[in-house]
């Protein structure tokens, strides 16, 4: 049986803080309950907003509809040989803890994730990524319910449609609901390095030759040192997208700016969005009751009660002034909704 609750705050449940209301609530503890929720939905005409984390959402102050935190927890080995072990991981479970387990039990590849927030179920979604490593790299199958068929099917990692921060969860999200997503991970570490912060970390620590644990530790310090932590200064991470920008356009900025970070990618030259907001200025700067970080003008922070409103706005001029500045567009990487 279904307990639903109505006008639920849902200011503790997304990592930005905004004070958003539920007209409708309820927690997903397990497979079983998804039927009921879809019935409960369509039987009282209420949209879904399936709900994990809550660390890649702007949310408007009230939202009418069924709001449905995604609670289930889980972890368990499918299967195991002499190299790797497949791991089948419930959608609520907090993504950094299942990091922090793999690397105490020897898993790897998943190290340089860490720190990341969110659940595991919304790591495919927008295949969360960082330092070299993506989630696609090492999802084996994502488990789901087919809200359209009304029923389970299970997704091999070339169905999922990974790419950049996206996937078929992203492009479809009225048609997904994720139950669990299934890794395939290795039990021989092979560090990847190659990121001037994780080097210069490890080699201030005098470690040459890390091992996963020592890698975990970095990325960890890492992050803490260039990110807020949300429980102390709300904020949904990266705010934007590194665009991905045409040779042409890459060539001619570069002309201009010849210190421009910049990355190779398949379609084309890869900019990072920081460095651009920083160059017009943003970092550390305050539009009322929201702003960007001081440390890293990525992030978006709600400093003094700021609303969805508050948030768009500053989005907007910021997005403004980059292609003001440099002819490209920013895309926001947080979810709005509605």
């Amino acid at each position: 049986m279904l307990t639903v609750r109505h006008d639920v705050s849902l200011e503790s449940f997304n990592t930005l803080r905004l004070p958003a209301i539920a007209s409708h609530y309820v927690e997903l503890t397990s497979e079983s309950d998804v039927e009921e929720i879809v019935r409960y939905a369509k039987v009282n005409v209420l949209p879904i907003l399936w709900l994990g984390g809550g660390s890649n959402l702007v949310l408007s102050d009230r939202i009418e509809a069924l709001v449905v935190r995604i609670v289930s927890q889980g972890i368990r080995v499918a299967s195991q040989s002499d190299d790797s072990v497949v791991v089948e991981v419930m959608a609520g479970e907090h993504w950094h803890t299942f990091v922090n387990h793999a690397v105490a039990l020897d898993w790897f590849g998943i190290e340089n994730l860490a720190l990341i927030p969110g659940t595991v179920g919304a790591a495919p979604v927008q295949n969360i990524g960082a330092y070299g490593v993506e989630a696609a790299d090492v999802i084996d199958s994502v488990r789901c319910y087919d809200l359209h068929c009304r029923s389970i099917v299970e997704l091999g990692q070339q169905e999922c449609l990974f790419a950049y921060r996206d996937s078929i969860f992203k492009r479809y999200p009225d048609r997904y609901l994720i139950i669990s997503v299934t890794f395939l991970l290795l039990t021989h570490f092979k560090a990847r390095l190659g990121y001037s912060a994780l080097d210069e970390h490890l080699a201030l620590k005098g470690i040459v030759h890390p091992t996963a644990k020592d890698l975990f530790d970095s990325v960890v310090a890492v992050r803490q040192s260039k990110l807020p932590d949300p429980n102390t200064l709300p904020n949904a991470g990266s705010f934007f997208k590194n665009p991905v920008v045409p040779l042409a356009l890459f060539e001619s900025l570069l002309i201009r700016f010849p210190l421009m970070p910049h990355f190779k990618d398949a379609k084309g030259v890869k900019l990072a969005a920081g460095w651009l907001i920083d160059q017009c200025g943003w970092k550390g700067q305050y539009l009322d009751r929201v702003g960007v970080h001081d440390q890293q003008a990525l992030v978006l922070v709600n400093h003094s009660g700021g609303r969805r409103r508050d948030v768009d706005d500053l989005s907007e001029k910021i997005k403004h002034d980059v292609k003001a500045h440099f002819g490209v567009d920013l895309e926001q990487e947080p979810i709005a909704y509605p």
